[in-house]
């Protein structure tokens, strides 16, 4: 087993921390988070393929901002 570098340990614990944070996540938060990732992704690449972007795609980014917003209490 090689010895972990600086960097390498610290990775590993930002990843520990993180994991230790998806966990915690109520159901319809992880959700939430899982939806708008998956829309920004479809979108982002609808943009770089076809340089255009499907009124269907801005209704899933506009459902996907309502559903994070409201499962984490974001405000203006």
């Amino acid at each position: 087993m090689t010895k972990q570098n600086e960097y390498e340990i610290e990775r590993d614990k930002r990843n520990a921390l993180r994991a230790r944070a998806m966990k915690s996540l109520t159901a319809d938060q992880l959700d939430a988070i899982k939806e708008t990732y998956k829309t920004i992704e479809d979108a982002l690449s609808m943009l770089s393929e076809m340089n255009d972007l499907y009124l269907s795609d801005i209704r899933k980014l506009d459902n996907a901002f309502w559903k994070l917003k409201n499962e984490f209490n974001l405000e203006d």
